[in-house]
C-alpha cells in the first residue's frame, strides 16, 4: 500500500513537472508545428525509426528484460502512458491527448539540446530511464537518438523534430493498437 501511495505522489510530481511547463508554451504550439511542417521530408526514414523498434520488441525485448541489470524499471511502465497502464486501454486512452500536446514541445526541445553531442544523445536515451522504461528500452533507444543526431547534424532541427515526433506518434499507436491483438491464454 506505501509503495502505490509513494508512487502517486511521484506521478502527480511528475505531470505537474512536465504538464504545467508545456502548457505554458501553449503560444509556441503554433511555431512547433510549423517547424515540424518545414521538416516532413525526414519522414523518409519512419520506417528505419519504426521498423527498428518493432524489430527490438520482436527479437530483443523478451530476453533482455530478462537479464536483471537490464531489467530494471523504477516504476515498471512507461509513466508518459499513464498511471492506469495495468488497465489496459482504457487506462491509457484518457492520457493520450496530454501526451500528443505535451510531445510537441518536449520532442523540440529534446532535439534543440540533446542533438549536439554524442553523449547528450547518450545522456538522452537514458533519461527515459526517468520515464520509468527498463534500462533495456534506454539502451534499444541508442541508434535512433544517434540517426536523430544524423539528421539534426545534415538537415538540422526542424527535421530532427518531425521525426522523432512522428516516431514517438507511430509508438502512441503501436501501444494502444497492441490491446486490440489476441491475447495469449
Amino acid at each position: 500500500m506505501e509503495d502505490n501511495n509513494i508512487n502517486s505522489v511521484f506521478l502527480i510530481i511528475f505531470y505537474a513537472v512536465t504538464v504545467v511547463p508545456t502548457l505554458l508554451f501553449a503560444k509556441e504550439t503554433k511555431a512547433r508545428l510549423a517547424n515540424m511542417r518545414q521538416g516532413l521530408r525526414s519522414l523518409a526514414w519512419i520506417p528505419l525509426t519504426v521498423g527498428g523498434l518493432i524489430a527490438y520488441v520482436v527479437f530483443a525485448m523478451d530476453f533482455l528484460s530478462s537479464v536483471p541489470v537490464l531489467g530494471w524499471s523504477w516504476l515498471g511502465y512507461n509513466i508518459a502512458l499513464g498511471p492506469a497502464t495495468d488497465q489496459g486501454l482504457y487506462g491509457i486512452l484518457p492520457f493520450v491527448p496530454m501526451l500528443v500536446y505535451m510531445l510537441i514541445h518536449v520532442n523540440y526541445f529534446e532535439e534543440l539540446y540533446f542533438r549536439k553531442s554524442a553523449l547528450l544523445t547518450v545522456v538522452w536515451a537514458f533519461l527515459h530511464v526517468a520515464m520509468g522504461v527498463a534500462v533495456h528500452v534506454a539502451i534499444a533507444l541508442l541508434p535512433i537518438g544517434f540517426l536523430y543526431k544524423y539528421i539534426y547534424r545534415t538537415k538540422g532541427l526542424n527535421h530532427a523534430y518531425a521525426l522523432h515526433f512522428a516516431t514517438n506518434m507511430a509508438v502512441v499507436a503501436l501501444s494502444i493498437g497492441a490491446y486490440f491483438l489476441p491475447q495469449p491464454p
